[in-house]
């Protein structure tokens, strides 16, 4: 049996460099040799996160490449191609959220058979994927704009839930790459004032050029909270003290977009109901996906200047080192590097 390495969620939760077999040759899927495979904030926390990480499989679920085998039952692609992968587009199309418009909730795609999350992602050489995961990458989109199309969908998702931001102010906590999009998209779609909560001065430092007007570590938003007031606030962090400084700042009326996942909520249902706030959750993405290949493509959106680091796949763990200690923003693994 040939082995290549991966970067694994352990049966008993570790990640870990390991040999993996080679992925399975089926006739309904097809084989992707990655070019480069982003390290999301989840993956960090993936193994405490059992309810979407299954455990005993290669993470990765920010993975562009190209095709170098495609099953005979596989229509519309051809070895060569450049894609960029859905880890979440193996939807039925039958379950009544798919046929109500709602893919982002299929249960198969999301729950059962998400790439990096419940089958081998793209952190290793090769990957095997459903073609309902491709999007092929337009001619001319650079390799670092194809590794970010999923945080960019996951971020318009969030951004979308908003509403019209035209002229509004908005409050982003959480400076990592998320966060950093989501201003971006914020200023692309017209927003007043945009102000940046990160705890992290490295990626604070990343606020000017992604639109933000002022970016504050959290004790300084603490302490000038009167004049810290928003329109909007998108919670990108996963933290339960930010999500108490977004209801904090926001205005009457006002709606707080939660993307980042705590186990911690920080909401306080009086000052809900007293401010008559609207929350709204953001999971994955649907149509986004598509959208961000588009907005990357055409350089509506600028992503270079945010890959602080490309690193080999054996360096991986050291990357999520970096990347649990916010000493860097983004990393990319080229497997072949």
């Amino acid at each position: 049996m040939a082995l290549m390495p991966a970067v694994v969620l352990t049966g008993d939760r570790r990640i870990e460099l390991r040999d993996r077999a080679e992925p399975d040759r089926r006739a309904d899927q097809v084989i992707v040799d990655i070019d480069l495979c982003g390290i999301c904030g989840s993956d960090l926390h993936s193994p405490d996160l059992p309810q979407v990480y299954r455990g005993g499989f290669t993470l990765g679920h920010e993975a562009t490449g190209v095709l170098s085998w495609v099953g005979d039952d596989v229509d519309g692609w051809a070895v060569g191609q450049r894609v960029a992968v859905n880890p979440n587009g193996n939807v039925d199309g039958t379950c009544e959220h798919c046929r109500a418009g709602r893919r982002n909730f299929c249960r198969r795609a999301t729950m059962e058979t998400a790439l990096g999350l419940q089958m081998d992602g793209g952190l290793a050489p090769r990957m095997a994927a459903f073609p309902g995961s491709l999007r092929a990458v337009p001619e001319g989109m650079s390799r670092y704009a194809a590794a970010w199309v999923e945080p960019t969908a996951t971020a318009l998702r969030a951004v979308g839930q908003a509403g019209d931001l035209t002229g509004a102010d908005v409050l982003v906590t959480g400076g990592g790459p998320i966060g950093q999009l989501v201003l971006r998209l914020c200023r692309l779609r017209g927003a007043g004032s945009l102000t940046l909560v990160e705890p992290s001065e490295e990626r604070r430092r990343f606020g000017a050029a992604s639109g933000a007007d002022a970016s504050l570590d959290p004790a300084a938003a603490r302490r000038d909270l009167r004049d810290l007031r928003a329109d909007v606030a998108i919670e990108a962090s996963g933290s339960g003290r930010a999500v108490e400084l977004a209801v904090d700042a926001l205005e009457p009326q006002g709606v707080l977009v939660v993307v980042g996942a705590s186990d911690k909520t920080g909401l306080d249902p009086a000052a809900i109901l007293f401010k008559e706030l609207t929350v709204r959750g953001s999971f994955t993405y649907d149509a986004e996906f598509d959208d961000a290949v588009a907005l990357l493509a055409d350089g509506a959106v600028a992503v270079d200047d945010l890959t602080t680091r490309v690193s080999p796949l054996d360096g991986a763990l050291d990357a999520f080192a970096s990347l649990r200690s916010a000493s860097t923003l983004k990393v990319l693994i080229d497997p072949t590097g």
